[in-house]
């Protein structure tokens, strides 16, 4: 029984690998819309994984609307994915691209930031602690500071990442259903003080310094997401975190 709910935590990637894979075949219309897809045991065959993997990976297909699974009938082909349409990504996935990227770009900042840099960025930070206090909980500051020290760099192309890296988390239900719970004056001046640390790092012109600032606070907001996250849903992706222990629910 332990080995099989280890095994279930671990299936959590698989499964949503089958499920692009599927997702490839509708959109190349190898399942046409209105066709029936193959039965669980055929696609678990072809793939080599079990059957409660491909269960997952459709009922996943499901919910995103682009299958019907129908009891004693099959499951079936309903809509397909536009040329526009890329995969919804997880609120952790989101958390590790925030944590690779800003931390670099945070230490690089530090060697190129100006005086006017850091004076935007004091000001970010003074409406932010404003709004904290007077339990204004938008995103606005937090975006902007982070937004600032990308500017910073003078390189629009850094610049255009976070902006890129921040619409998808703009645009993802999970991740803003997830950090809603964090719209307390507690949690936001968890991340003031973060923010003071990685100014104080710019400031110095530290690199070290800055990288390791940013790198904690992402670390910070993780951990009190992953506290937050229904860890036994099938949307939890929190496993991508090579520091989180799957096993401490069967310790």
């Amino acid at each position: 029984m332990l080995t099989d709910n280890i095994s279930n935590q671990y299936s959590k990637k698989q499964y949503q690998e089958i499920a692009e894979l599927l997702l490839d075949k509708i959109r190349m219309d190898e399942y046409p819309l209105g066709s029936k897809l193959p039965p669980e045991r055929t696609i678990a065959d072809a793939y080599g994984v079990s059957r409660t993997i491909v269960r997952e990976a459709l009922i996943a297909l499901e919910v995103k609307g682009f299958v019907s699974i129908k009891q004693s009938s099959g499951i079936y082909v309903i809509n397909k994915p536009d040329s526009n349409y890329s995969r919804v990504l997880g609120p952790f996935e989101l958390l590790q691209a925030s944590q690779l990227i800003e931390t670099n770009i945070a230490s690089f900042a530090s060697q190129m930031i100006t005086i006017a840099n850091i004076e935007s960025l004091k000001k970010i930070l003074e409406k932010e602690l404003h709004a904290t206090m007077n339990n204004e909980f938008n995103n606005n500051n937090d975006f902007n500071f982070h937004l600032n020290i990308a500017e910073a760099t003078q390189n629009q192309m850094l610049v255009n990442s976070i902006k890129n890296l921040w619409e998808h988390k703009q645009n993802s239900f999970n991740w803003q259903q997830l950090t809603e719970h964090t719209n307390t004056k507690g949690y936001r001046l968890k991340w003031y003080a973060d923010h003071q640390q990685i100014l104080a790092a710019l400031c110095r012109r530290d690199s070290v310094g800055a990288y390791k600032a940013m790198w904690q606070h992402i670390e910070n907001e993780k951990n009190i997401l992953m506290n937050l996250s229904d860890k036994t849903s099938i949307d939890f992706d929190g496993y991508i975190f090579s520091s989180i222990n799957l096993f401490e629910n069967f310790i």
